[in-house]
C-alpha cells in the first residue's frame, strides 16, 4: 500500500482540510502505516495536482480560508481500482525478536529488563487502542454502521497487542524459572565446596 491510497481512503470517508487529514491519520492509519507529516502534505498536494482531489475554500472569521479536500470522480475510480487488487501479506519486522536470537549473549537480568520494557510499551499501545475503540462505540449507530470495515484494523490491533502481551508475560515467567534454577544450582555448588572444605579439616592437614 502506498501513502496516496491512505490519503484517498481517509478523504473518501469524510472530506477535510490538511489539518483534519493529519489528525485522522494520527488516530488511525499511523498505527499500521508510517509517514511523516511532510510526506502526507506532499501527497495531498500531488493528488490534487493529478486531478484525484478537489479543493474547495471555506471562509473563516479572522483566519485564512480553509481548504477542504474531497475525491473527484477520477479519485474514486483510482481508489476503487486499487482496493480491488490483491494485497500481499507482510512479514513481521521486529528488531527485538532478532535480539532474542542472540539472547544467549545476555544475562537473565538483561533479558528480563528488555522484555519488561517492551511489555510496558505494548501495554501502553493496547490502552491507546482500547480508548479509540471506546470512542468508536460512542459514535451514533449510523456512523458505526458506515465505518464498520474501517474499524476492523483497530480490532486487529487490539488482538495483536493482547497476543504480544500474553507472549511476553509467558516469556518472563520462563526467565524467572531459569533464574531460580540458576540460583539453586549456585547454592548447591557452594554447599559442595563448603562440604569439601569441611572434610579437609585439621586431620586432613596432618596427613
Amino acid at each position: 500500500m502506498s501513502l496516496r491510497f491512505a490519503v484517498l481512503t481517509l478523504l473518501d470517508i469524510e472530506p477535510g482540510s490538511g489539518y483534519d487529514l493529519k489528525r485522522r491519520f494520527e488516530r488511525s492509519v499511523s498505527y499500521f502505516w508510517s509517514a511523516s507529516h511532510q510526506q502526507m502534505y506532499r501527497e495531498l498536494h500531488k493528488l490534487h495536482g493529478e486531478g484525484l482531489l478537489d479543493c474547495a475554500e471555506q471562509p473563516q472569521d479572522g483566519r485564512p480560508d480553509k481548504k477542504v479536500y474531497s475525491l473527484t470522480a477520477a479519485g474514486r475510480t483510482a481508489l476503487a481500482e486499487w482496493a480491488a487488487k490483491p494485497a500481499a501479506a507482510q512479514k513481521i519486522r521486529e528488531p527485538f525478536l532478532i535480539q532474542l536470537f542472540a539472547g544467549h549473549h545476555l544475562s537473565n537480568t538483561q533479558l528480563r529488563t528488555e522484555v519488561e520494557r517492551h511489555l510496558q510499551e505494548h501495554r501502553a499501545m493496547l490502552a491507546t487502542y482500547e480508548a479509540q475503540n471506546q470512542r468508536f462505540y460512542s459514535r451514533p449507530v449510523e456512523q458505526q454502521q458506515r465505518l464498520w470495515l474501517a474499524h476492523q484494523p483497530l480490532l486487529l490491533g487490539i488482538e495483536t497487542e493482547k497476543t504480544w502481551i500474553r507472549w511476553a508475560e509467558q516469556l518472563l515467567e520462563r526467565l524467572e524459572v531459569d533464574r531460580l534454577e540458576a540460583e539453586k544450582l549456585e547454592l548447591e555448588k557452594q554447599g559442595k565446596h563448603e562440604g569439601q572444605a569441611g572434610a579437609q579439616g585439621p586431620e586432613g592437614h596432618n596427613h
